[in-house]
């Protein structure tokens, strides 16, 4: 408290506060703590250009989830920026705590490039409104282009020209979601920032009559953008989307979409440290989806079954073995009860038989598991990547150094950019170039080079 009290009570920070000034605020904060614009960037999640845009009063911040971010992340006395105490009661009757974000996505990394990565959300330029128009980008006159994602998570984004069509807005995220299941990052990512664009002023335009709908759109909206940045380990963004939509979810009042947006919600706690606010939340989400709807189609099912599958997941993170397979069980007779209903049926609950062994570090168990699933039986490109990402860790784990490679191999011919930008290939080439250090694996130090794993 000493160094913070003695930041706060400089004359610059007491004048930033009285007028609103947080950007200088930020500023005087993040010099007190002697941490440089990539730094300060690295520790809140967000780049170093959008900070210095934020603390020259070119971006303002209202946003209160930011704010909260920011205030969590520097040390900044909650009250300068008018909010309520971060751990007191106001702010736990209004959301889940926001701890700070401690660069657990670097911690994770193990020498992935974060720039090269983040490329994929923030360097690939997007033209509002051009796709949803029909038009090539290279053809849209004037440009208006968004650099990055979060700039539209921060609230500083220039809003679509022209009506939102609700009907092409739906086709358009369709496409985008088929994407995602394609692991086609790159192409879905230079798409994500008009699409969230266009979505929340579809929702903000839409008449009462529409209101649900346009609700329903935005949040399925949030849910692809979330999962897109946990896929980038971009958690501290994921935080900004995740709140926006549990937000937007409750205009929709739709109980399944209510469910999947506390599934989507949980896993970002999970990979922020939360995980028992995680568990509780899937726990809670499935009893509540049982108890509104009684389980009485097959969508509600799947939808159960697969918020206890994250749910026994999250539990072998948090190495509660029996637990985590006793959710598993009780997923399983969910998935035979839907059968393929909604993208939800057995085989993907073999699918999760093998992360959470592997999780738990029983890597023999995750192998047969493993070996006994065809990845052919799983639905779309993104199911099959996780597959192989799961049976080569395990395979590693077990020392089959040359199998594990191989498994590598194949994830990188089905889905090339899931190996391409996401930090888990980059770790296991990492240390398989470690345990190879009489070079019996054919082909790794070249697939390492192609991949942009250091070497």
């Amino acid at each position: 408290m000493g160094v913070e009290r003695r930041w706060s009570e400089l004359p610059e920070a007491r004048q930033a506060a009285a007028v609103g000034d947080f950007g200088t605020l930020l500023r005087v904060a993040r010099t007190a703590a002697r941490l440089t614009l990539c730094e300060a960037g690295q520790r809140c999640g967000y780049s170093a250009a959008t900070l210095s845009r934020i603390e020259r009063g070119r971006q303002r911040l209202s946003d209160v989830t930011v704010l909260r971010r920011l205030a969590a992340a520097f040390d900044i006395p909650p009250e300068l920026f008018g909010l309520a105490d971060i751990d007191g009661p106001a702010f736990h009757q209004s959301g889940p705590p926001l701890d700070r974000v401690r660069g657990e996505a670097s911690r994770r990394e193990g020498g992935v490039d974060p720039v090269r990565r983040r490329e994929v959300i923030g360097g690939l330029a997007s033209l509002v409104g051009s796709t949803l128009a029909g038009r090539s980008p290279a053809l849209a006159t004037p440009p208006r282009v968004i650099t990055s994602l979060e700039d539209i998570l921060l609230g500083g984004c220039p809003t679509p020209a022209g009506t939102v069509d609700p009907a092409r807005l739906r086709t358009t995220l369709a496409s985008a979601w088929s994407d995602f299941r394609a692991c086609r990052y790159a192409r879905l990512s230079a798409r994500l920032p008009q699409l969230v664009a266009a979505a929340t002023a579809g929702h903000a335009g839409a008449a009462d009559s529409q209101r649900a709908t346009a609700a329903t759109t935005l949040t399925q909206t949030y849910h692809l953008t979330v999962q897109v940045l946990i896929k980038l380990h971009e958690d501290a963004m994921a935080w900004s989307a995740m709140d926006r939509a549990a937000q937007t979810a409750r205009d929709a009042n739709d109980p399944l979409l209510s469910a999947e947006t506390a599934r989507v919600s949980a896993i970002v706690l999970r990979r922020t440290r939360h995980g028992e606010r995680a568990q509780q939340t899937l726990i809670g989400a499935a009893q509540e989806l049982d108890e509104t709807t009684g389980l009485s189609s097959a969508g509600q099912v799947a939808t159960y079954g697969r918020l206890l599958a994250t749910a026994a997941y999250t539990a072998a993170v948090g190495d509660r073995r029996d637990t985590a397979w006793e959710l598993l069980d009780e997923a399983a007779e969910a998935g035979r009860r839907s059968g393929a209903g909604d993208g939800f049926a057995s085989v993907d609950v073999a699918l999760y038989r093998v992360s959470v062994a592997r999780v738990l570090g029983d890597f023999g168990a995750a192998v047969q598991y493993a070996r006994a699933l065809r990845p052919d039986q799983l639905g779309n490109v993104e199911r099959r990547a996780r597959y192989w990402e799961d049976y080569a860790l395990a395979l590693h784990g077990r020392g089959a150094y040359a199998e594990s490679f191989r498994a590598l191999q194949a994830a990188e011919r089905i889905a090339p950019q899931e190996v391409r930008y996401r930090p888990w290939a980059q770790q296991l080439s990492v240390a398989l170039l470690d345990a190879d250090r009489r070079q019996t694996l054919p082909g790794l130090r070249s697939f390492a080079a192609r991949i942009g794993t250091p070497t």
